[in-house]
């Protein structure tokens, strides 16, 4: 009888430390991501349950997963650029905000700099917002609650990104919510929607370099 309120005890924590890296990027957005980080590690480091469902990442095969991993993030690139950006900031009335970013046209050395944050941070978020709150998520309050926290985590995600201006928070969100659904359809392996985020993000670096 007494292990039940410890395994009570235990489902909770796994509960509130699966989704707590959400919370520094809602109070926080834009430097917060440090801190999701820092909580994601601590989750991996005292929960052995995380790691498993966190760091799954091939899906049938390596090639087949960043093929369409590639596939997608060059998609979601062509689209958000010629629909869904257009789209949203006729909604604002106002663009997405890329100010201090304008000093990457034309500069290679601040282009490769700008390239390897950009492919850097797609690894760390789609690792924390799809592998650690959905993945891990999923096994800690069952696979029905999957689509549910891919929801919130694209949310957050979007918010995540209001250095952008509102109108790039939710172009972000749009683009979370597409890598959230790869991540899903590819039975919760994170490697696809990694290599879609790194393509997407390489696609926008080096678009900005072109300008």
């Amino acid at each position: 009888m007494s292990s039940t309120p410890a395994k009570a005890l235990a489902s909770l924590l796994a509960a509130i430390a699966c989704l707590m890296p959400l919370l520094p990027v809602l109070l926080w957005p834009g430097m917060g991501i440090l801190a999701s980080i820092a909580l994601a590690v601590i989750g991996l480091a005292f929960f052995a349950s995380s790691r498993k469902p966190t760091l799954a990442m091939v899906w049938r095969g390596r090639l087949p997963s960043i093929a369409v991993g590639m596939a997608v993030g060059a998609a979601l690139a062509w689209c958000i650029a010629n629909f869904v950006r257009p789209l949203v900031e006729g909604w604002f009335g106002r663009g997405i905000d890329i100010s201090g970013r304008e000093q990457v046209a034309g500069n290679p050395l601040v282009f490769a700099i700008t390239l390897a944050i950009a492919l850097g941070s797609a690894i760390v978020e789609e690792v924390i917002f799809r592998g650690y709150v959905v993945g891990w998520g999923s096994h800690v309050f069952g696979k029905g609650f999957a689509p549910l926290l891919m929801l919130l985590s694209s949310v957050v995600f979007g918010w995540a990104h209001m250095g952008y201006g509102m109108a790039g928070a939710v172009v972000t969100g749009i683009a979370g919510f597409v890598l959230g659904t790869l991540y899903l359809l590819c039975d919760r392996r994170v490697l696809p929607p990694i290599v879609a985020h790194m393509t997407f993000n390489a696609i926008g670096a080096t678009a900005l370099f072109m300008s």
